[in-house]
């Protein structure tokens, strides 16, 4: 096997262990605080303890969510060939699309104007 394959291979098991271990880190909190919250459902707790509960979730929640995104930050954190893949399209394609539509953006556009006697000879003909 090449050294360039194998190299490529231990970017992509790096990638997958370091995503693992993110997902665990982020969705842990979150498992724990449903279970708790289904546990306590049927207790009438206080207002505080509700709002620290609200708090908690909001919190893990928020860590949740952080899964998704935090994906795009881990590979470009843990892969030189994804960071490369991204500073491709990054700079050369919406670099370049940003520029095509700034360029044609500001052409001025002639106003055709008609008179009567052309369009009585264009009728004529």
């Amino acid at each position: 096997m090449p050294i360039r394959r194998r190299r490529l291979d231990q970017q992509l098991t790096a990638m997958i262990l370091v995503r693992v271990g993110f997902l665990v880190v982020l969705l842990l909190p979150y498992l724990l605080q449903r279970i708790y919250t289904f546990s306590t459902l049927a207790y009438n707790d206080s207002v505080i303890s509700q709002a620290i509960l609200q708090l908690f979730t909001a919190i893990t929640v928020s860590f949740f969510n952080l899964n998704y995104g935090g994906s795009f930050y881990l590979f470009l954190i843990t892969s030189t060939r994804f960071r490369r893949q991204v500073k491709y399209v990054f700079i050369n394609k919406c670099w370049r699309i940003y520029c095509r539509k700034r360029i044609f953006q500001n052409q001025v556009v002639a106003l055709v104007q008609s008179t009567a006697s052309e369009l009585d000879l264009q009728q004529i003909q």
